[in-house]
Formats: C-alpha cells, structure tokens, sequence
C-alpha cells in the first residue's frame, strides 16, 4: 500500500497528459505544495488526525453501524445453535464489513471490533478520494483535505451505510490507478473491483460507467467530446425510463438540491445549513476562477466537469427508491449515494484552481465548525445510548424490545438505537436487516427473535404497529420525564401499539 501511494502521489511527468491536464498545467499556476506529498510523515499524520473522530467518544455513533454490530452478535448466536429460526444466506455482494465486523467482534468484542472495523473504511474512503482528486484535477493541498475530511464523515458515514461506503473508496483507488494508464494495467487493477462488490455493487456499476467514458473521452478530440456528454445524458434518461417502467419507485424534485454534494455535510439538523451554503458558495468562486482561467468552452469539454455534470443528472433523474424483487424494501437513498460521487467530482473539477486567503479560511473554518458541531451531537448521541443501555439492562435476559425513541435534540430519528444497547442481553425486535434480505441473516416466520415481515418492521419503528398475542412478552423503550431527556421501558399488551408510551413506565 505505502508503495503504491509513493508512486501514485508522485506526479509522473512521463506520463501522457490528456487535453485537460495540458491546459491546466499551461494556464493555471496553482500555488501547490510541492513536494508535501511525497513526506510520509504527512500522511501518517493527516491519517491520524483523520481518525480522530473515531475514538473521541464512546461508541461511533453512524446510524446502521448499531444495527451491523448486533447482527454480528447474532451470527455468533446463529454458529451456536442459539437462535432458531435465523439463518445465514450466501450472496455475494453487501456483505464485506459484516464479514470483518463478525470476525473482530468474536476475537475483541463487539465495541473495540466496531472502530477496528471502521478505521480503515475511513482511510479507504478518503485516500481513495485524495489520490482520485490528485490524478483527475490537481493537488491544491488547501482545497482537496479539508473537503476530503468532510465528506468522509458526512452523510453516509453517518448513515453507517459501510458496506456502499468502503465499496466508493475502492473503486476511488481503482479509477485512480487506471486514469491515464494503459489497458494491461487497467486488468491489474480488476482485483480492486471485485472486492468492491463484495462490499456493495453499486459503486462498481458506478465505476464502470466512470471508466468507460474516461476511456472514450480521452481517445476523443476535445470537440467531440460534447456528443459523448449528450450520449451520456440520453443513456441517464433511458435508464429512468427503465426503472419507471419495470420497478415501483420514488422520486423527488428536491433531489436537484443534492446534485452538488455539499448536502452530504448537513447531518442533524438546521445547524449544518450554514456550512453547506458556506461550502457551496467556495465551490462556486473557484469554479468561477477557473472559467475565467480558461474560458466557459473549455470547461466544457474537460473530463471531470463532464463527469460531475453526468453524474449531478443521475442525481436529479433516478429514482431515490427502487423496489426489486428479491428484497423486502426499496434499495433506497440513491439520490443521497450518487450525491458523494458528485462532491467528489466536483473537488476533481475545482481542485486545479488556485485559492487564494480567504478561501482558504473560509474553509478551514468550515471545516473545523463541521468537526466541533459534530463531537457535540456525537456526545450527544451517546449519552442518549447510555441511558437505553441501563434501561433496557434493567429488564430480565432475552427479551424482545422495541424502540420508539424519537430524539429531536440532535435532530435524528435514531432506528437503531437499541440495536447496540441489546447486544449480549436482549434481542431487537424490529431489527430491520433479516426482513430486507438484503444481508445475510434471514428470518423464518414466528422465530421469536425479530420480525420477519418488513412490512410489520415499518409499522413497529414508526409506532403504528398493534401488538399481536405472538408478540408477547414484548417492551418499549420510550423517552420520558417532563423534558423526555430520560429512558424508560413498559411492557406492552396486545392490542396496544407501539408508539403508545403515555402510560406508567415498568419498575
């Protein structure tokens, strides 16, 4: 790894240089480091502080990560005999960071194999991104890290969506290596994909679509590379047809709002607003600069403009939900996914251009107001986990729980927040992931553990779900006291729903 990062962060003057990289080495004089790239104790360093916010709080508060680490517990539970009724299936995609998470939670426990596990997501993700950006655009130290910071702890991440996440960073290090290389290079670096479906295939298919049009744009001429950008166009718009007509869906006008992917740093709430519009209004002076350096025509028919403007398409046309057959709800946040791609190409498109003071501030004060922000909500977060914790550890061994906390303080609604205060005591009910089947663990009807019906999972996680005899004996966990800054269980009765928590709590 250290190998290849020496030789992919050097810049190879040998090389062919495409149009793009001609005319911006000709007129753009970025005012670059040089040099800072090819210090490894720089990037141990960045690497290292990069990792900070997987270690200042307690537990790694992103959302799906409680809900991947239960399951780990469960599979423990599953190899044990331990849990009729669940079951592993074999699938060959979606699976990489629950394979290593059950791994390390079997060898470290289940709170240490969570950072394990999610530290070198974070590296991946955002070496990829650098070194992507760097071979793409340019090398505008000032520009590229604090945005690279951003966006590896921005939206998804903090979905816990991990699987897609470290799938995004491999296929990053892969069109970096293949940008303008040969094709028996390009077949070297094949192994890179492979994992990365193994991890999630959505940014494969998304790779592949980036590899091939930078492979007919470089061997175009310049001028013609406009009719390969109207080709692309018509290939999205097809595709929506398609998806229209064969899948049930959903689309939204507000999703021309993430096309830019400054949204992927709005995380709870209102607060972040300012940092996005902050971030945007950068974004948008350094592509102004860059027009000017070499005129609106040229912009566009450079490659990374052309792929941040395919892929802002992808964002507005596709669907953002997509219900395939074989799973038990949408693949879903599509809009959301492609949204990090698109901020990744634009840092590509922007990077060459030179900033100047205040940009420079401007975003290093964006980024440290994101981070602080960040720590606070994070702290949050866990100690509402806390409080779950002792609540739900008051309660007698194995049994089910559902969760109908809402926690408008840190401006979430937190799924799966009892997911993780389960581990080892008791099982979540309304885990979602064996009725989506779109993990490995699967459920048969009437296991007792969790439901098996993702239908009865929706109805349960937005309390609307009415409490069936088989369901018996059953608990919510509920915010209360006169602020609903405290946690506490009741046990539920047939009939009832589970959003109903306006009764005394279980002493």
């Amino acid at each position: 790894m250290m190998r290849i990062l020496s030789e992919y962060f050097h810049w190879n003057r040998s090389a062919p240089l495409s149009f793009q990289a001609r005319q911006r080495e000709s007129t753009l004089s970025s005012r670059r480091g040089r040099g800072w790239y090819l210090q490894w104790p720089t990037i141990v360093v960045f690497s290292v502080v990069l990792l900070l916010p997987c270690f200042w709080q307690r537990e790694i508060q992103a959302g799906d990560l409680s809900s991947h680490a239960y399951n780990a517990w469960l599979v423990s539970l599953i190899d044990q005999g331990k849990a009729p009724g669940l079951w592993i299936s074999s699938q060959s995609n979606n699976v990489l960071f629950d394979i290593a998470l059950e791994w390390l939670s079997v060898r470290v426990g289940p709170h240490f194999a969570q950072k394990i596990a999610v530290s070198p997501c974070v590296l991946i993700f955002a070496w990829g991104t650098i070194l992507f950006v760097f071979r793409a655009g340019g090398r505008s130290l000032w520009f590229v890290l604090p945005c690279v910071a951003m966006l590896s702890y921005g939206f998804i991440f903090h979905m816990g969506f991990f699987n897609f996440y470290v799938s995004m960073g491999m296929c990053l290090w892969f069109l970096a290596i293949v940008w303008r290389c040969t094709w028996p290079v390009r077949l070297a670096a094949m192994p890179l994909l492979l994992l990365a479906w193994v991890a999630h295939p959505f940014p494969v298919v998304w790779a592949a679509g980036m590899c091939a049009y930078v492979a007919l744009a470089t061997w175009m001429q310049p001028r013609r590379r406009l009719v390969l950008l109207a080709l692309g166009l018509l290939s999205l718009v097809i595709a929506n047809f398609i998806l229209d007509h064969l899948y049930r869906h959903s689309w939204s006008l507000d999703q021309i709002f993430l096309s830019t992917g400054t949204n992927q740093v709005v995380l709870f709430g209102f607060k972040y607003v300012p940092l996005s519009a902050g971030l945007l209004l950068i974004w948008l002076v350094s592509f102004r600069s860059l027009v000017k350096s070499i005129g609106i025509a040229q912009v566009l028919v450079t490659v990374p403009f052309q792929l941040w403007l395919l892929n802002a398409a992808a964002v507005t046309l596709l669907p953002d939900r997509v219900m395939f057959p074989q799973f038990g709800l949408p693949f879903g946040y599509v809009a959301q996914r492609l949204s990090l791609a698109a901020a990744v190409l634009m840092c590509a498109m922007l990077a060459p251009v030179p900033i100047g003071r205040i940009q420079k501030a401007g975003l290093t004060l964006i980024a440290i107001s994101f981070f602080g922000l960040l720590f606070s909500d994070d702290n949050r977060l866990n100690k509402l986990e806390d409080r779950v914790v002792l609540s739900v550890h008051q309660l007698p061994p194995s049994q089910r729980v559902v969760s109908s906390i809402v926690s408008e303080r840190v401006g979430l609604i937190s799924q799966h927040i009892l997911d993780r205060a389960c581990i080892g005591h008791c099982f979540s009910y309304a885990n979602y992931e064996p009725s989506s089947r779109q993990f490995r663990i699967r459920a048969h009807p009437a296991n007792g553990i969790v439901l098996d019906d993702y239908r009865e999972v929706d109805a349960m996680q937005n309390g609307v779900y009415a409490v069936q005899s088989r369901d018996l004996p059953l608990y919510v966990v509920y915010l209360c006291g006169p602020d609903s800054s405290s946690v506490c269980t009741r046990q539920l009765e047939a009939g009832e729903t589970t959003g109903k928590t306006d009764v005394q709590p279980t002493k």
